[in-house]
């Protein structure tokens, strides 16, 4: 009687999986009895092991192993392995979301080269999408926009077949808009806003970014930061918080100078301001007057105020605290991240996009920084839009806060860019050419 024979553990799931055609040699197939591989085929079932409800998915994948196994591919394969390593290191040193971001900003060279393979490739198609990590249904969306591809488009898309994309006289209103000179110091955001509002496009913001950065109107935007959790004010009107702080600049003639403002926190109106040489608290108590003076009516009563500074000892002095006490309206004052949870982050927002997109756009001297500091705060109060509020600048919201509740009526510009893309015509525009 024969000695029995054991067999590796692989073996047997070579064979309950189908694949030992492709695995094993015939040499040594042809030797195991019909009886034993039968058993393994029949007897090897995933539910009997820990870990076999994870055998559909590998079942699934079967036909695609097989053809990669498969020996009358086996040049293929080998180069396959070598392409396979190197974009592994290509990961490694890139890393996969830049190069997957990076193969879907170049979706359409990816639709030319895959529709374009030889006969002869070894490989089909969905195998390499696997390997580039892209989905079926995505490819079939790429084929689609590759299909209709119009480089008259800045979606590349053809207008007639998706006429929902932004039309030809939006990208020249977004141009004309991006260059007045009225928004030379605003924001992206800001000059979309405005559009939005004057009703010229029905653009999203997330359009506008688009299209803005490929005109080169802008630089790409930066990953957003991780939030921090800052607290927040439950703040329904305007007057009701504000925020006091200083901040200080340098002129080109080398002068330093003290920016004193206050902010409403509900509309984001800065209600006073001055400007100094001196850091003083005698100029930061006549700020704070010169605010209450603007926007409260000292004769009526029981009117309540909250203020935001941070721990500077131009806030914190005895001249501001015998101020508060004496004011005709009732003073709270609040040092940030002590008396609060939150930082004065809204106030310094404002000092941030003063010195960002309006000073350090132009040549500020001595003797003509209150100018530049009057231009900067009437055109942030009454022309740009904020960006807490999309479409309306901070003195509407101030005035009216019930404006928040509505939105530009855009119908029009809707129903005018369909008629436009519907009705573009191709043959048209290359005879005026």
């Amino acid at each position: 009687m024969g000695k029995y024979k054991k067999y590796h553990s692989d073996i047997k799931t070579t064979y309950a999986l189908g694949l030992q055609k492709e695995l094993l040699p015939n040499k040594f197939t042809s030797n195991i009895p019909n009886s034993t591989t039968s058993y393994w085929k029949d007897n090897e079932k995933p539910e009997r092991y820990l870990g076999g409800e994870f055998a559909s998915n590998i079942q699934s994948n079967l036909n695609d192993t097989k053809v990669f196994l498969d020996p009358r591919i086996h040049l293929g394969k080998e180069v396959f392995m070598q392409v396979a390593r190197f974009y592994i290191a290509i990961l490694n040193l890139i890393g996969k979301q830049r190069v997957y971001a990076s193969i879907v900003q170049n979706k359409n060279i990816v639709v030319q080269l895959l529709e374009n393979l030889h006969p002869s490739f070894p490989f089909d198609r969905k195998l390499l999408l696997m390997f580039l990590n892209v989905s079926s249904h995505q490819y079939s969306m790429w084929l689609g926009i590759h299909a209709n591809a119009c480089d008259k488009s800045l979606a590349n898309t053809c207008f007639k077949k998706r006429p929902n994309q932004v039309a030809l006289f939006e990208i020249e209103i977004l141009k004309d808009y991006m260059t007045k000179k009225a928004h030379e110091f605003w924001s992206i955001g800001a000059i979309w806003g405005k559009a939005v509002k004057d009703g010229a496009v029905s653009m999203s913001s997330a359009s506008w970014y688009k299209y803005s950065k490929k005109l080169g109107f802008s630089l790409a935007r930066k990953p957003k930061k991780k939030k921090h959790k800052r607290g927040s004010l439950d703040v329904d009107r305007p007057n009701q918080t504000w925020h006091m702080d200083v901040s200080h600049f340098k002129t080109l003639d080398n002068v330093k100078f003290y920016i004193y403002t206050v902010v409403d926190n509900f509309s984001r109106k800065i209600v006073s301001h001055h400007v100094s040489t001196k850091l003083s608290a005698k100029i930061r108590v006549q700020s704070l007057r010169d605010a209450i003076k603007n926007e409260f009516n000292v004769e009526i009563k029981n009117q309540q105020l909250d203020l935001i500074v941070d721990g500077g000892s131009e806030n914190n002095n005895a001249t501001v605290g015998n101020f508060i006490k004496s004011c005709e309206i009732s003073i709270q004052k609040k040092i940030a991240l002590r008396d609060v949870t939150f930082s004065n982050s809204i106030i310094e927002g404002t000092y941030r996009i003063m010195k960002t997109y309006y000073f350090r756009k132009k040549e500020i001297y001595a003797s003509n920084i209150s100018e530049e500091l009057n231009f900067f705060v009437d055109d942030y109060n009454y022309n740009k839009p904020c960006h807490k509020h999309q479409y309306f600048t901070p003195n509407e919201v101030h005035l009216n806060p019930k404006i928040l509740n509505s939105k530009p009526f855009l119908t029009n510009c809707n129903h005018a860019r369909l008629e436009a893309n519907r009705n573009y015509c191709c043959k048209l525009l290359m005879e005026t050419i």
